[in-house]
């Protein structure tokens, strides 16, 4: 596909280069300059095994938000079509339309029209959680292709997002899987990329990719990033056993992926690497997810992001916290469920029992995506892009001033790489960023933060 050249590209260009330090880091939390596209398809990896019927090989379905033109849309457009079952759908359940998340707050999408010509654009790969659909990530895909990034969510077979599938896979086959579906998934848009007539042609910057994950995704980034040295090894150790007996075939290393710059963990699951592992990661890495107080709801967790930010080797290395969520509110998970019900599929009384449990009494879900959005945009624009104007974002001070339910954190409190221990003890770390409203706040009750977790225990 051939780009599109013209005087008004050269002086929006220049108009760009001059204005970068003056860019204010609050635009990044509307949506941005573009419509924005959305496409999905399912590949096959032959080299590993599917289910054994419709899917001899394994199949990687994949959702795709990518930067459209506005003059490229209409009212006649139709909107984006997210498959609510990729690879069974038993029952047509068929597909969620964008006004079906539009009615919560996210983005308009588009079904397939023409990517915009002003590409090419950065890449975001992101890796959902155990057992979440791609659609769980609506949010952070539809706002990052506002701002100018393709984005590619992957769901992971054997995740059982529906009971009908097959069933949920061992965590150790999981924790395989997930980051060589993503550098799988990686291979595929790049090659379309330079595939004359293909929707992707010309679309990617193949020298601009990141990679981000919720959860079990979260580990997933950290793995391209840095490898696994032995994938089994973790899940033979105490703590563990409620996984069951490690399937055979796991225990071989995963390699990184090279062609990752960049990583954004959401609430990652880095206890399933070890320190030393972790420490590898040497590219720029920013971790968002919940905050001291409430993770020390239960007391072993309460380190859990601050360990990985502790380990991390590369410049920079940034930890963020936000402040009243839980584990979910790093998903579309509140929104997904109404999305459910509203189409009948799940009844009022089931939404009811999870908005409750899981969404009532947090930080609102509109709000931790505006943050989540805002801040991966100001990193990966800064440290993918080497665009200089939101640095400024990337602050303990901004934060101080400028956004109350985050903590932002640069260093911890003592330097990690002289301790020996795999969990270090919490002294080494900063329980809250200085001078925050939250290090002087009572610590919530059991009883007005439920706790829960990724399903995870720590070792």
């Amino acid at each position: 596909m051939r780009r599109r050249i013209s005087v008004f590209i050269i002086v929006a260009s220049i108009a760009t280069l001059t204005s970068v330090f003056a860019a204010d880091p609050a635009e990044l939390g509307v949506k941005g300059p573009f419509e924005i596209g959305f496409t999905s398809f399912i590949l096959t990896d032959t080299s590993r095994p599917g289910d054994g019927g419709p899917y001899p090989n394994r199949p990687i379905p994949v959702y795709v938000w990518y930067p459209v033109d506005p003059q490229d849309v209409s009212s006649s457009t139709p909107l984006a079509e997210y498959p609510l079952d990729p690879l069974y759908d038993p029952y047509g359940l068929g597909v969620s339309t964008s006004a079906d998340w539009e009615a919560y707050g996210l983005d308009r999408a588009y079904q397939e029209p023409v990517p915009s010509q002003e590409g090419p654009f950065p890449v975001l790969v992101f890796s959902p959680g155990w057992g979440a659909a791609a659609w769980f990530h609506t949010s952070v895909g539809t706002r990052l292709a506002s701002h100018g990034f393709v984005v590619a969510v992957v769901y992971h077979f054997g995740d059982q997002m529906w009971a009908w599938e097959p069933p949920y896979d061992h965590i150790a086959l999981a924790s395989w899987n997930r980051p060589r579906d993503v550098s799988f998934v990686l291979t595929d848009i790049l090659n379309r990329n330079q595939t004359p007539g293909d929707l992707f042609d010309g679309l990617l910057m193949p020298d601009k990719i990141a990679a981000s994950g919720w959860s079990l995704g979260g580990y997933a980034a950290m793995v391209l990033a840095a490898g696994d040295d032995l994938v089994c090894d973790i899940f033979y150790e105490p703590g563990w056993e409620w996984a069951g007996p490690v399937p055979d075939g796991l225990c071989y290393p995963t390699p990184p992926d090279p062609r990752i710059q960049a990583i954004v963990p959401l609430d990652g699951s880095n206890q399933v690497l070890w320190f030393t592992e972790l420490a590898r990661v040497a590219i720029p890495a920013m971790g968002m997810g919940e905050e001291w107080s409430y993770l020390a709801l239960d007391p072993p967790w309460a380190s859990w992001q601050a360990r990985q930010h502790a380990a991390f080797s590369g410049h920079p290395a940034y930890r963020v916290d936000v402040f009243n969520t839980n584990h979910q509110s790093f998903s579309d998970l509140c929104e997904g469920y109404q999305v459910l019900g509203d189409l009948g599929i799940l009844s009022p009384d089931d939404v009811a029992y999870v908005l409750a449990l899981l969404c009532d009494g947090m930080t609102p879900s509109g709000e931790v995506h505006r943050l989540v959005t805002q801040y991966t945009l100001a990193f990966l624009k800064t440290n993918l892009l080497g665009e200089s104007g939101y640095q400024s974002m990337l602050t303990p001070g901004y934060a101080l001033r400028r956004e109350p339910l985050i903590e932002f954190f640069v260093t911890e409190r003592r330097n990690p790489h002289s301790i020996g221990d795999d969990w270090p003890d919490d002294f080494i770390y900063f329980m809250h960023q200085p001078g925050h409203e939250t290090s002087h706040a009572a610590m919530n009750s059991q009883e007005s933060l439920p706790v829960v977790r990724a399903g995870f225990p720590l070792r």
